[in-house]
This record gives structure tokens, sequence and C-alpha cells, in this order.
């Protein structure tokens, strides 16, 4: 198995501030999220799962807590109409067709409302988590089952942290045109590991609040 836990800098190692600490642990990280025991045993990444179409692009603990995850984001949809009035206005004009998203957020309901609304407007979206605690398993299943390239799980690794990231950015075949960032990682990743990629970004997002 590649190991991913050397960031690619001079200085060799950098710690996950951002994804282990301070605002990575803040409102988000006391989410409820589902979990089975016996899922616990294995790693997401030695797991074969499909979705219901038999896409296996993505990495999630458990693909069959995707029914409970969407119950999740149903739920916060309620609460997010203004996303919600966008979606229905938009989606016909795809007015973000062509936009190749690479994204490094927290993953929870109310993520995962913005990222689909992002996919209903004609965006191409491949996800991963900017920390390691916060994410809601079944809401990463919700979207890997709706399609999203999704590859996060709660309690990951360092070495999975990294790796994730690398999954949603090196994909044959397309080619990431816009990041949607919190914390940095992402972008410096993209910006160390893949210099031609990044010589191609037309923009840059990035929420950090500490």
């Amino acid at each position: 198995m590649q190991e991913f836990t050397k960031f690619p800098t001079k200085t060799g190692r950098r710690s996950l501030s951002r994804s282990i600490s301070q605002s990575s642990t803040d409102s988000y990280s006391s989410a409820a999220s589902y979990t089975d025991s016996s899922d616990d045993e294995v790693s997401p990444r030695e797991k074969q799962q499909t979705n219901s179409k038999g896409s296996s692009n993505f990495c999630v603990k458990n693909i069959k807590q995707a029914e409970f995850g969407r119950r999740e984001i149903e739920i916060a949809e309620q609460d997010m109409s203004a996303l919600i009035s966008l979606r229905k206005r938009a989606q016909g004009e795809k007015p973000l067709a062509g936009a190749k998203i690479v994204g490094c957020t927290h993953i929870t309901a109310q993520t995962a409302v913005l990222i689909e609304t992002l996919c209903a407007l004609g965006a191409q979206c491949r996800w991963s988590a900017c920390n390691i605690y916060s994410t809601q398993n079944e809401v990463a299943a919700a979207l890997a089952e709706a399609g999203v390239a999704v590859f996060a799980w709660k309690g990951e690794s360092e070495d999975d942290f990294w790796w994730c990231i690398d999954r949603c950015v090196n994909m044959d075949g397309w080619q990431a045109n816009m990041i949607l960032d919190d914390g940095g990682d992402l972008t410096h990743w993209v910006y160390k590991k893949y210099p031609n990629v990044f010589k191609k970004i037309r923009g840059i997002v990035e929420e950090s609040v500490t």
C-alpha cells in the first residue's frame, strides 16, 4: 500500500493542524454518526464497495448506511432554504457546467446539501474531509450512493487523510479546475504535488475559522 504520511514539502511531514485540532474539532465534530462496530475492524481502503448503480468511485466506511444518511441530508435541507431555492431555480440552466471542483471540507449533512447543489447546477465534484474526526459516515455513504466521488470516513489515520485527498485529485481522465478548501491542506497538496494541475486552477475558495 502506498504511504501518504509524508507531506510533499522540503520540510517533510506536516502536522494535521487543521484536521486534528482547534477549528477542525469545532461544532461539526459533535455531529451524531451512525456506526456499526463490525465496520471498525476493516479499513475502508481495504473494502470493495459499489453503490446501487455499480460505481466504486468512492471510499466510505459503509455504503449500506446511505439510506440513513439520506434522511439526515433531507432534514438539513429543511433549514437551508436559500441553497434549495437556488438549486430549484438554476438546475435547469446548469450554470456550473464545465466546473470540475475538488473539495476538502467537513462532511456533514449540511455540507452535503452544498455538494449536491453544486452537482445539480452542473459541476463535477470529488470530495474529501478536512477533519479526521467530524465526518458523518452515513452522510458520506449517501453522497457515494448519489454518485458523488467522496473519499472520507470518521477516524481516518494521517496516512488515510492524505490518501483521500490524493484520490480526489489524481484521477485518470479528470482534472480539477476549481478548489473548495477548508484549512488549506488540499490547496497545498495540489500546489506541491501536482503543479501542472495547479497552474490550470481557475479559482480557489478557502475557509478557515481560526
